[in-house]
């Protein structure tokens, strides 16, 4: 380390010299960085350049007129080395920048979102920025906004109603040496409230249980090693940031982990006397809709969380496998898995069947209703199943 310092230090007195090339960053993608060089006098042949990193010299991967492509991976910072001739065949060396920055291109800004519904449905977008970053413009949906900054934060908001449906936020800012990125957010609107399109995932704390970790075996199925351990397929997938369970790769070291939620901005409750579903934000009844649940009592009344939602999902019926979308898988289009793995809300095949005491448990939606309460809610969503004659309160506060 020391001496990669004493090295830089010294080409970078090398290079404290007239500035002959202006540099700056056409993009940067898969640990690959393209600059542009622009020599500021009269040339006289081609230019030769090579790039001093962390870990040595590193020759162009790719020319293209004046733009050069470099492999920047394992390193933080490039010293360009740009080497023309002038018409008096004089060598010219100076670059501006002299040095440059590349952790700032690999990181993302952080980015929230907040509906105010006690003050006008007012949205709030919380954006925390890389250094080096400055946002130039965001847009959605032609509305206007403004913006304050409190504690390294920016806060964006608009009064402006927003149309419901899905959407797209797109942010630009200026980088470093002249680098632009756009980021875009897909989100949804529903009753001039907005969430990212399908949601988050709420901060949740592991527990890890003993005896801590496990070795997948040849064939072994998530579902298998979940029950072993007396774990949910949702608490593995999360704690070891599965994105498709189904995929194990023998030799795989698993976290053995159970997830536990913090609060939520959204909370769904259903009611079984009445099959009906409600959705709030924040503490707010946003929308009800009707639905279809178990015969008898059984399902139980109580507080669980959604801990894994899917899209088309397949049914496994005593061993049984029916493909998504089937005429007899009665799942429906989505399916939101319940902290208890025996319960879950997802949509139907019979839709003739909402509003009835017809499944055996589960809560069943139309699809176009459980699309919609997908397309909103996160993951880690509180679910609050009652029974009584009483309506939804408009604020979940006065729940009875």
């Amino acid at each position: 380390m020391k001496k990669a310092v004493l090295l830089l230090l010294f080409y970078l007195n090398l290079l404290s010299f007239g500035i002959d090339h202006e540099l700056s960053v056409v993009s940067f993608q898969n640990e690959k960085l393209t600059i542009s060089v622009k020599p500021l006098y009269s040339q006289s042949g081609p230019l030769k350049s090579y790039i001093f990193t962390q870990t040595g010299h590193r020759l162009p991967k790719e020319v293209s007129e004046q733009n050069l492509t470099f492999d920047v991976s394992r390193t933080n910072w490039i010293v360009p080395e740009i080497f023309g001739q002038n018409i008096l065949h004089s060598i010219m060396r100076g670059t501006s920048p002299s040095i440059l920055q590349i952790s700032s291109y690999r990181t993302q800004p952080e980015i929230s979102l907040f509906t105010d519904v006690e003050n006008n449905k007012r949205l709030y977008i919380i954006l925390k920025i890389p250094n080096g970053w400055k946002l130039r413009d965001c847009k959605l949906q032609n509305v206007s906004f403004r913006s304050f900054t409190y504690s390294d934060t920016l806060y964006l908001y608009t009064d402006d109603k927003l149309k419901d449906g899905i959407d797209k936020i797109t942010f630009e800012f200026d980088l470093a040496y002249g680098l632009k990125n756009k980021v875009e957010k897909d989100i949804f609107i529903l009753a001039g409230i907005a969430n990212f399109l399908r949601g988050n995932t709420v901060p949740f704390v592991v527990e890890q249980i003993p005896p801590y970790q496990h070795v997948v075996k040849s064939g072994e199925t998530l579902w298998a090693i979940a029950n072993i351990y007396g774990l949910r397929i949702a608490d593995l997938e999360i704690a070891n940031g599965l994105e498709d369970g189904s995929k194990l790769i023998a030799g795989t070291v698993l976290k053995l982990a159970k997830i536990k939620f913090n609060s939520s901005l959204t909370t769904v409750v259903i009611n079984t006397m009445t099959a009906r579903l409600a959705l709030y934000y924040n503490g707010v009844l946003v929308r009800t809709f009707p639905a279809a649940i178990g015969k008898s009592d059984t399902t139980p009344p109580g507080v669980y969380w959604i801990v894994k939602k899917e899209v088309d999902p397949a049914l496994y019926w005593y061993g049984e496998y029916i493909p998504p979308r089937s005429p007899i898988n009665g799942l429906g289009t989505r399916f939101l898995q319940l902290s208890n793995p025996t319960y879950g809300i997802h949509g139907t095949t019979k839709p003739w069947e909402i509003g009835k005491r017809i499944s055996h448990g589960c809560v069943r939606m139309l699809n176009q209703d459980v699309e919609t309460l997908d397309a909103l809610i996160d993951t880690g969503t509180k679910v609050i199943v009652i029974r009584n004659v009483e309506p939804f309160p408009e604020r979940l506060e006065n729940l009875l």
